[in-house]
């Protein structure tokens, strides 16, 4: 595709530029709802900076990978474990003597706030846990890092559906069920509107069945990401 190919010639021309960029790289954290696509979309943008030469942080996602699997059947110390584990990934990149140029983070600090409304919503958090937990979220030293959030939601229905596609026994899980991810959605929300000011470059993309491509958000994301490293530069 042509547009692909303009991408590419963007980052290679920019490249020389960033690499003589002395401070942190590009912070970029991918948040939504179970299904909706962030992972693939990590790897889509992770693979075009990184065969366009640049240097990209992309931890693995705490949440899937990292937590430890004792903490699943209790959704606060699950995420409470998840958004450390966030913090952990910016100081690294942060102050990582590999100077990278661009780090992707699959949750991290915006997506937290999501989960803690959702479980304060649901019952399971209080009110001064949450204001306590926020408080430290919002610490400025890591909460400034992030320069954009990648927002991808889609509806209950359609992340069921797509968690089911390829099984042959459908069971919902303790996070894959229509009732927390209805609830999620609408804590997604809640923090846009509450904490719109904290994180003021947001992509908010509906990724539910009829939606754009992947490859297309992609497409966006990395774009998105060039103009803040064009501005950087600049």
């Amino acid at each position: 595709m042509e547009e692909a190919t303009d991408l590419r010639k963007r980052a290679e021309e920019l490249l020389p530029k960033v690499k003589e960029m002395d401070g942190p790289p590009i912070f970029v954290e991918f948040a939504g709802t179970p299904k909706s696509g962030k992972s693939t979309c990590i790897e889509g943008v992770r693979h075009f900076f990184r065969r366009t030469g640049y240097r990209v942080l992309a931890p693995t996602e705490g949440a899937s990978k990292r937590t430890p699997y004792f903490l699943r059947g209790n959704l606060v110390a699950f995420n409470a474990w998840s958004a450390c584990y966030a913090v952990s990934s910016i100081l690294e990149a942060r102050y990582h003597s590999d100077h990278y140029d661009v780090a992707l983070l699959d949750r991290g600090l915006f997506d937290a706030f999501a989960w803690f409304e959702f479980l304060k919503s649901s019952g399971r958090l209080s009110d001064g846990d949450q204001r306590a937990i926020n408080d430290f979220l919002m610490i400025e030293e890591w909460r400034t890092q992030i320069g954009l959030v990648v927002l991808l939601v889609a509806d209950a229905q359609t992340s069921m559906n797509r968690e089911n596609a390829d099984k042959l026994i459908f069971e919902e899980g303790r996070a894959m069920n229509k009732d927390v991810l209805h609830g999620l959605n609408e804590a997604y929300k809640a923090v846009k509107e509450h904490h719109s000011a904290a994180f003021p470059k947001l992509i908010d993309i509906d990724t539910s069945q009829g939606g754009p491509s992947l490859r297309d958000v992609s497409y966006k994301v990395t774009s998105a990401i060039l103009n803040l490293l064009e501005q950087r530069v600049s």
